[in-house]
């Protein structure tokens, strides 16, 4: 009996994995066809993620608890089968329209009404004519002249023809005739320095503007073309021509000047009032229907639901349950053998949750980042109406019912706060909406403690590529990594980065940090957000189960408008990846002994560097033992740390664990006099630091 244990035992090892996925906006696309790569040999146990990671993540759990259920319901319209094959629906869904419905993805993002202008913008700077058909230039002017009252558009096309005939209108005031005569001593010089002022301007404005540069020499040649050559001598055309010159750059900048401030002054009062819009475009479960100037702009109007709203509904379709109760943690906990009961109290520990899920937000308010679900004794409020719009109604009417007495919510008054559920009770929905909010463009979560709202954004923010939520020193099966990088070049298909588990010296991480300020900026703020996941992903034990899969230009990122073929190729680049990390770990390779796969030596190495950290903890306590042996038997244990005690009311005078604790040190001296005292040879050349750090 004890051996057919322990085969069942190994067997459901063997089967199982953990899985990480990197935040990356719409790169999430890449994710599906990866997990299900992954899941013709694996059974996911731990799954986590940040950002549109945590979208992956959601999903992934979803689909592991649909595994082999029917669906709820019809399978029509955007709806998905439960199980890995939605998983692959999702994609199916995104790629499968034609015209219009091609554009499903921007779709889902559909802004506050109150914003739709500023919107119009972003839509119209994604827009290229090999992508979408629309120009950019075209869908920005319209924006930009329509985003402010009419009154101000009528301005602003006066200002533009002001400057479109401005400079010709100059031989009214003064006549071009009025320059004959003038001394080469004046015209030569004027005239260079008026070439040289145009030259300057254009070369700016082309390294930035590019080809629509040659729109803004429009209004100079208007004005060149009214002086004429017949009855003007040739000191006189230069200077008439520098004055032209020169009229052109004034107008120009006066012009832009005068834009900038319109706009500033218009701007302004949103700018300082983003809080009344939740401080982002998009709010999550908010219809908006375009017009047709958004139209114009490259706003799909194809028929979607908003972001979260869909969310919500394909990850209880994965889920294969119906849509009046959300998939909750405490579903995922138990598993879909067991019935879906409401049961507050229930939390089990990590190691016999069915399925465990783990995303990661950022609480802007306190600075620091949190894992959801929260643990059970954070309680936290939330208001009904602040997430109205931003989480699905359906998801609200789930979480109501506990009121907080007497507290009510200090930007809506009348409403009173109410609890948010204990963690078994939390909609995974909302866990994925606090995780995945891209500043600026989607809305974050507020939730409440103490009286004060705390906003939860993006998890990117503090950790994009949490691989180290489920690691141990000694895991019982691998957690995979889904990685992502950018290339400045068109990337192959099946193109893929898996390092080797080897000895070899691991491929540092290189990024172009460009040509401009921008891109300065921007490599500033990766660095300053991934540094952490980036170094852990290339030590041993680490770097050989992520699939880092790159994206050439137009691919991914905040890209919304990605062509079905865009989509198409970068789900099947994430297929590669899944199969590249499930034949890894489960093939017989040549350089392998018979019997023995890479998951043996993923193992391997482990526990070389686990013994690394207990040697390095024994031979601390040994040469420290005169300051720590004895600490605990002598130290009177102070009143004000009464909390961490749950026997008397008050501390003893001396620690109560304090025989224990000395026996355990004991231990550890003695480690130091064994085998343990010599460095072990072979050990991977890689000092993993073990270091005590706050929870998330």
């Amino acid at each position: 009996m004890a051996k057919q244990h322990r085969t069942a035992y190994l067997d459901y090892v063997r089967r199982s994995c953990d899985l990480t996925m990197r935040g990356g906006t719409t790169s999430g696309v890449i994710y599906p066809l990866a997990v299900c790569a992954l899941a013709e040999h694996y059974v996911f146990r731990n799954v986590g993620g940040a950002s549109a990671g945590a979208i992956g993540a959601a999903a992934t759990a979803a689909a592991e608890y649909g595994r082999y259920a029917q669906p709820a319901g019809p399978v029509t319209g955007d709806a998905v089968r439960p199980g890995f094959a939605g998983l692959a629906g999702m994609i199916r869904w995104l790629i499968s329209g034609t015209g219009d419905a091609r554009w499903r993805l921007p779709r889902l993002f559909q802004p506050k009404p109150a914003l739709h202008k500023a919107f119009r913008l972003v839509t119209a700077l994604m827009q290229s004519p090999a992508v979408t058909g629309r120009r950019r230039f075209t869908s920005v002017a319209t924006a930009v002249l329509f985003a402010v009252k009419p009154l101000v558009t009528v301005v602003l096309l006066l200002l533009f023809a002001l400057w479109l005939v401005g400079p010709y209108s100059l031989r009214w005031v003064v006549p071009p005739s009025t320059w004959n005569g003038s001394l080469w001593i004046v015209a030569v010089p004027l005239g260079v320095v008026a070439v040289a002022a145009a030259v300057w301007a254009y070369r700016v404005a082309a390294a930035r503007l590019g080809k629509i540069t040659l729109f803004l020499l429009l209004p100079l040649a208007i004005g060149l073309s009214g002086v004429p050559l017949y009855d003007m001598d040739a000191n006189g055309w230069l200077v008439a021509s520098a004055v032209l010159v020169v009229c052109w750059l004034v107008l120009t900048f006066a012009v832009a000047a005068a834009i900038a401030v319109i706009y500033c002054v218009t701007s302004w009062p949103v700018v300082m009032r983003y809080r009344s819009h939740r401080f982002g475009l998009v709010p999550g479960s908010a219809e908006y229907s375009p017009g047709r100037l958004d139209r114009i702009c490259g706003m799909p109007s194809t028929p979607a639901p908003p972001l979260a709203t869909w969310l919500a509904d394909r990850i209880d379709d994965l889920a294969g349950i119906d849509h009046t109760r959300a998939l909750t943690f405490g579903d995922l906990w138990r598993g879909p053998d067991k019935p879906r009961v409401s049961d507050p109290e229930y939390c089990p520990s990590t190691g016999d949750r069915v399925i465990n899920l783990a995303l990661m937000t950022t609480d802007l308010s306190a600075g620091r980042p949190h894992q959801l679900p929260f643990p059970a004794t954070e309680r936290w409020q939330f208001c009904p109406e602040c997430l109205r719009d931003l989480v699905p109604g359906r998801v609200i009417a789930q979480m109501s019912g506990d009121d907080v007495d007497g507290v009510s919510c200090p930007e809506h008054t009348s409403v009173t706060l109410q609890w948010l559920p204990q963690p078994c009770e939390m909609p995974v929905v909302l866990a994925a909406r606090m995780s995945l909010p891209l500043p600026g463009l989607i809305c974050p979560i507020p939730l409440y403690r103490d009286g004060r709202p705390h906003w939860f954004s993006d998890g990117g923010i503090t950790s994009n590529f949490p691989i180290h939520f489920f690691d141990s020193l000694l895991p019982r099966w691998p957690t995979f990594g889904l990685n992502l990088s950018s290339a400045d070049r068109a990337v192959k298909d099946g193109e893929i980065h898996l390092p080797d588990q080897d000895s070899s010296t691991p491929r540092e991480p290189y990024s172009d940090v460009g040509g401009t300020a921008l891109s300065f900026a921007g490599r500033i703020l990766d660095t300053f957000m991934d540094w952490r996941d980036t170094m852990q992903s290339a030590l041993p034990g680490f770097r050989g189960r992520i699939a880092t899969i790159p994206q050439g230009p137009g691919e991914g990122g905040t890209n919304l408008f990605m062509s079905p073929a865009v989509i198409s190729r970068l789900a099947l680049r994430g297929r590669d990846a899944g199969i590249a990390l499930r034949q890894r770990f489960t093939a017989q390779f040549d350089d392998e002994a018979d019997g023995y796969t890479r998951t043996d030596r993923y193992r391997w190495i482990r526990l070389r560097l686990a013994l690394r950290e207990w040697r390095e903890v024994a031979l601390q306590a040994d040469a420290r033992s005169v300051l720590y042996r004895d600490r605990t038997a002598h130290y009177p244990v102070p009143a004000a740390m009464r909390d961490w005690f749950t026997g008397p009311t008050l501390p003893p005078t001396a620690d109560p664990a304090a025989a224990d604790i000395n026996c355990a040190y004991q231990h550890f001296v003695d480690l130091a006099n064994t085998c343990l005292a010599k460095q072990f040879d072979g050990t991977a050349p890689v000092d993993p630091v073990m270091r005590l750090t706050p929870p998330e």
